[in-house]
């Protein structure tokens, strides 16, 4: 295969998994799109898109015939230069592999061919996910362990690189709208946060069980997060807080409570206190909104009457500990059996209850079709086989008479990872439309 590599994840994972694909005998490319992406070249031909935004489209088009590309590989499907990419490849017939973060979390990673979240093809038909049945639970003996210290060096190498060499990439269109400055600054601000309300937290998490039964939380998710401006039609978190506190005042029992938390990765960045504060005070709720940035979700949970989310994965952890779920965005565990359906008014007074036979099912789904048991920060090598295998598992089902492509060899625990791959590739092809296929 001609595997093109778009941005990844900050790190070196995508130039890890170009090795791994060399090494089984495909032809690798890469686009880089600012100095940050230059931090870590594939192994193969490297190619600067120092254009306009405008032009993507021509160089791009221009970029898979020259090359004959036959799969794209990217990390995350929404931003600009991806999306006009997924776009074309799909009207060219090009196999397009879109990777996330975990929609199961923390040991693994989202790796799925046409796009993630309700850009999945699974999104259309997903009540069919927990209808499927598998031979076996999916093994993840993976434990990835904690990647903080690692994601932050790699987010500074990257973000100090991209400066230093804007002026070779002076048209560059970010996904995220913070400077070096801000970017540097929000690590630190976001320590310095987590610190200074450290005792504050510890207070409220004291103080919640007296409200057991009654709380209603609200994880808010990163403030540009594409799950937000693509997969909801809501204008962001500001929105979102606005609808659920006007909500939660007017049909609310007087006895519940709203607890909302602050994401870890926002810390730095943005703050929504004012904004809950004034809405406290407009609309009587005092007493009855409280506001965290540190709380642990296990502690949480056994409190909780139910959970308000756009679409975060903190939902199916929700659903995973039996807490009524109710999503405002589209997601893809939003499944009759799950989660609550309906309209957030009637959610503050009935919630449906999880089925957990019908989340293990759809949890086994999601384990077999969508994730790899591995992390973008550590243990790469396992990372990379996994995903390599994947890919290549799916480019023999899809051209079985093509010659000429060396096997991966990769015994014990990939070669595990293999079969189920295999397994969860055919069960995939099924759940697709025939227009896709």
């Amino acid at each position: 295969m001609k595997i093109l590599l778009l941005q990844g994840p900050l790190g070196p994972f995508f130039q890890t998994l170009s090795q791994v694909l060399s090494d089984a005998g495909h032809q690798v490319y890469k686009i880089h799109f600012n100095g940050g992406d230059e931090c870590w070249p594939c192994v193969g031909h490297n190619e600067r898109f120092t254009g306009k935004p405008e032009s993507w489209n021509t160089f791009f088009r221009r970029f898979i015939k020259r090359n004959g590309i036959d799969s794209l590989v990217c990390y995350g499907d929404c931003r600009y230069y991806h999306l006009q990419a997924i776009r074309i490849c799909k009207q060219k017939k090009i196999a397009v592999w879109a990777m996330e973060e975990g929609y199961l979390r923390p040991d693994y990673v989202t790796l799925e061919q046409g796009g993630v979240n309700a850009f999945s093809p699974l999104y259309a038909k997903r009540d069919k996910l927990a209808e499927m049945q598998w031979p076996e639970p999916y093994q993840a003996p993976l434990q990835v362990g904690k990647t903080f210290a690692r994601r932050a060096w790699y987010a500074s190498r990257y973000h100090i690189n991209k400066s230093l060499f804007r002026w070779r990439y002076p048209h560059f269109v970010n996904h995220r709208p913070w400077s070096l400055y801000q970017e540097a600054s929000g690590w630190v601000a976001g320590g310095l946060v987590k610190w200074r309300y450290r005792w504050a937290d510890r207070r409220l998490l004291k103080a919640l069980p007296a409200h057991k039964g009654h709380i209603f939380f609200v994880p808010l998710q990163v403030t540009e997060d594409f799950q937000i401006r693509e997969h909801s039609d809501l204008s962001g978190v500001e929105e979102m807080v606005a609808q659920v506190m006007n909500s939660f005042a007017e049909h609310a029992r007087s006895e519940d409570v709203l607890l909302f938390k602050h994401h870890p990765m926002d810390r730095g960045y943005v703050s929504y206190q004012s904004q809950i504060n004034r809405l406290v005070t407009l609309l009587g709720l005092e007493g009855r909104v409280f506001y965290g940035y540190d709380l642990p979700l296990p502690a949480l949970y056994p409190l909780l009457k139910g959970v308000i989310t756009i679409n975060s994965t903190v939902g199916l952890s929700a659903l995973l500990h039996d807490v009524p779920t109710f999503c405002m965005g589209r997601a893809l565990y939003d499944l009759p059996g799950l989660t609550t359906r309906g309209t957030l008014e009637k959610f503050w007074h009935k919630q449906s209850p999880v089925c957990n036979e019908t989340f293990e099912r759809m949890r086994q789904s999601l384990l077999h079709l969508t994730q790899i048991n591995a992390s973008f920060y550590r243990h790469l090598e396992i990372g990379a086989m996994a995903v390599a295998q994947k890919i290549q598992q799916h480019d023999k089902q899809r051209m079985p008479l093509k010659q000429g492509k060396r096997a991966l060899n990769a015994p014990g625990l990939i070669g595990a990872l293999g079969v189920l791959s295999s397994l969860g590739l055919m069960a995939e092809e099924m759940l697709t439309p025939i227009g896709m296929l």
